[in-house]
């Protein structure tokens, strides 16, 4: 795609409205120039060959940390937690911890999650009836709740629990930061780790088939992994369980409810699914953006960086590169498949994506298979300047399919 001979265009990242459609002010970038910078100058990156040269190259490295320092949050519990979580790690640190996570990501463990949510889920659905729904919180966050519940050998009963102490932690990365927010996220992450505590002991004393008893084995032949990161590293699996695939799930939905014809088709053939879910994710990516900081002066997508600077890497201006994508603003199930960046690139990519996608294929194959169709009850309004991409509110009224009910 050419693009004008002119300087790069500005998106306003701080700006509320902005974020309820942002592809417009995208698109009018995009034509102006390769990137595009924000009121304070941040480095926009714009399309997909960028995201992935951004988000594989070594000498660009995760925030951690610095995430919060740009909030203003420079110390408590959150950010003592932050420090050792696995996003916030890099070279062969990041690694060393990955490798012990992703051993325990195997298709058998994945595929046990798939049969025991695909019930969950089922009378999950069949209990919320033909009444009205609120899709964040009556779906969206009690699948993968139960997933990760499944995956970690986490009591069923306790993801009550979790849900509580996550509601205050994930407000500790959104904009503006204010005092109450931070003492929320600290509240929330001293509970979730006394439950981490409580998780552990009764692993250590009874290990099972799951990943925490997998994480304690290591942690007690002490050579790669030490308690503090045990803790931080249960945590973060808890903690980063739910965001992305409540907001993909909230997504999922809505699409169903606004894209003529498609609920039809998928509650028809089933088989559509996985191309569906696909396509929602990266016309919709759960996740807006990531940022990556220079450790050095380096040249991106035809700009400096000076050592230090960052750069915002749009996912969703990504998953609508025409360079990639054939009329990328057009929802299409049958589009054929073309990797998009909803779960990231490189060494950083997403630890979770394949319980993701679990998550995003039995929410999706259970709704279209009993809701025969969804109607929007109110025009939905998105959360601003967060990285999730969900809404503050989506109610919907489904309507059942015969004799499933």
């Amino acid at each position: 795609m050419s693009t004008q001979a002119t300087g790069p265009g500005v998106l306003p990242l701080r700006d509320a409205a902005f974020w309820q459609d942002p592809y417009p002010a995208i698109e009018e970038a995009r034509r102006r120039h390769r990137v595009a910078r924000s009121h304070s100058g941040e480095l926009i990156i714009l399309s997909a060959a960028d995201a992935e040269e951004a988000s594989a190259r070594a000498d660009l490295v995760p925030l951690g940390v610095d995430a919060l320092d740009r909030l203003g949050v420079k110390d408590g519990p959150f950010r003592r937690w932050r420090a050792l979580s696995l996003n916030a790690q890099d070279g062969d640190n990041h690694t060393r911890l990955r490798s012990l996570v992703m051993a325990a990501f195997t298709p058998r463990q994945v595929e046990r999650v798939r049969e025991t949510l695909t019930r969950s889920t089922e009378s999950l659905i069949a209990a919320l009836g033909d009444a009205p729904v609120e899709v964040h919180s009556a779906i969206g966050r009690e699948v993968p709740l139960s997933s990760i519940c499944v995956f970690l050998g986490i009591p069923v009963e306790d993801r009550y629990r979790i849900e509580k102490f996550m509601v205050g932690t994930e407000e500790g990365f959104s904009y503006p930061m204010t005092q109450e927010k931070q003492d929320r996220a600290n509240g929330g992450i001293v509970a979730m780790y006394d439950y981490t505590t409580e998780l552990v002991e009764r692993r250590r004393a009874e290990p099972g088939d799951d990943l925490v008893s997998a994480l304690i084995a290591v942690e007690e032949a002490g050579e790669r992994l030490s308690h503090d990161e045990l803790m931080a590293m249960v945590v973060n699996l808890i903690g980063g369980a739910t965001g992305s695939s409540d907001a993909g799930i909230a997504n999922l939905v809505h699409l169903l409810a606004t894209e003529r014809g498609v609920h039809e088709e998928l509650h028809n053939n089933p088989a559509l699914v996985e191309a569906f879910v696909e396509e929602a994710l990266r016309f919709r990516p759960p996740f807006r953006s990531t940022r990556r900081k220079a450790v050095n002066d380096l040249e991106l997508a035809g700009e400096h960086l000076a050592a230090g600077e960052t750069v915002y890497i749009s996912r969703q201006a990504a998953n609508r590169d025409p360079d990639r994508f054939v009329d990328p603003n057009r929802f299409d199930v049958h589009r054929p498949r073309k990797r998009h960046l909803s779960f990231g690139f490189g060494a950083h990519y997403c630890l979770g994506q394949a319980l993701a996608r679990v998550n995003l294929n039995v929410a999706a194959a259970v709704i279209t298979r009993r809701w025969e169709a969804i109607e929007l009850l109110d025009e939905p309004r998105r959360v601003p300047f967060e990285p999730a991409e969900r809404f503050e509110s989506l109610r919907v009224q489904p309507r059942l399919a015969p004799n499933r009910s």
